[in-house]
């Protein structure tokens, strides 16, 4: 009952940004309500770009795996992205993609769920660090003019510098609490409880990835690359609907945009995505709402839902099929232990 109440608290949250995105203007000649206006070429484009997305993130995923000895195909890490893709979109409660990932993955590595947990966890950190490198590389010195112009996109860069900045001053203290010589004074003799062996588990299993930085540096690199390319996407959604736009305006704008619509607040960041891309891009080029809003509802069809359902069809195969109450319960199962 909790888990639906909860789903239904962020359906009505995302009903309430899209509708705050879509009040007030004119969506009558839009080309998502005409789609004979629309530019398939760059749809496509978009689409092929979310395929090229989901692979460098399942490469760098497969590369945070090897680290810790865990060996699969860069297939089977493809396949997998995409049927995490899948409970992104429709899960209810407490069953996301990598509550996926890890019941699915286990199956092939029985013992390692831990180890599996804490790839994805530094598979989403590498994601930060390289997603704030380019935030501050992009945008420095070019939010100014923003900032004179409207108090939510002053408040929403602010958001994004407190962010990314705070984001890598954690990542960093948790290196530093994982180091060899902070964990011995920590776990010494005498100190352990065995309830919470876990708590002396996890620094091991992520220290990995300062030992055998080559993989973490490596990762690194697949993301950074992969920002921009997934980036472009939204890039192509404006470009559908006929509205040319700078790409380091685009590539410059969705860090933000991306950070705030992570937040657990929505259904898929939907309704926040639009409203925010509308705010920034409104700031920095004079876009107009309507076509902000339906460039990133575009953009957010050719990268997750068209994805999304190529991972449905997966999900379908003998192999993979399961329901959502037993990843939910396998994960909350090893939560407890």
């Amino acid at each position: 009952m909790k888990k639906w109440l909860l789903f239904l608290i962020k359906l009505l949250f995302t009903a309430g940004c899209l509708w705050w995105a879509f009040w007030g203007e004119d969506f009558s000649s839009s080309p998502l309500l005409q789609p004979s206006k629309l530019r398939w070429d760059w749809v496509a484009l978009g689409v092929a770009l979310g395929g090229v997305t989901y692979f460098m993130s399942a490469l760098r995923w497969w590369i945070l795996l090897r680290a810790q000895e865990i060996r699969i195909t860069l297939r089977r890490a493809f396949s997998l992205s995409l049927m995490g893709e899948v409970f992104n979109l429709v899960t209810v409660g407490n069953v996301g993609g990598d509550a996926t990932k890890i019941f699915l993955l286990n199956r092939q590595h029985p013992g390692r769920k831990l180890a599996v947990t804490m790839s994805l966890m530094v598979d989403h950190l590498v994601g930060l660090v390289a997603m704030s490198i380019l935030f501050f590389a992009v945008t420095a010195g070019r939010f100014e003019v923003l900032e004179s112009q409207s108090t939510m996109g002053k408040g929403a860069i602010h958001f994004g510098w407190m962010f990314f900045g705070g984001g890598l001053v954690m990542i960093a203290l948790m290196f530093v609490m994982a180091s060899p010589w902070v964990h011995r004074r920590i776990h010494q003799d005498g100190k352990r409880v065995p309830k919470w062996e876990v708590l002396r588990r996890v620094p091991e299993i992520y220290d990995v990835y300062r030992r055998r930085w080559g993989h973490a540096l490596l990762a690194l690199l697949v993301s950074a690359v992969m920002l921009p390319v997934d980036y472009a996407i939204f890039w192509c959604g404006f470009q559908a609907i006929g509205h040319p736009e700078d790409l380091l305006t685009v590539v410059g704008a969705t860090p933000v945009v991306e950070a705030i619509s992570a937040l657990p607040v929505s259904v898929s960041g939907l309704g926040v995505r639009e409203k925010t891309f509308e705010i920034l891009m409104k700031d920095l080029v004079g876009m107009p709402a309507e076509v902000a809003v339906a460039g990133s509802l575009l953009g957010f069809a050719c990268r997750n839902l068209l994805w999304a359902l190529a991972g449905g069809l997966l999900f379908l195969r003998p192999s993979d099929r399961t329901s959502m109450k037993q990843i939910e319960e396998t994960t909350h199962s090893e939560t407890e232990s």
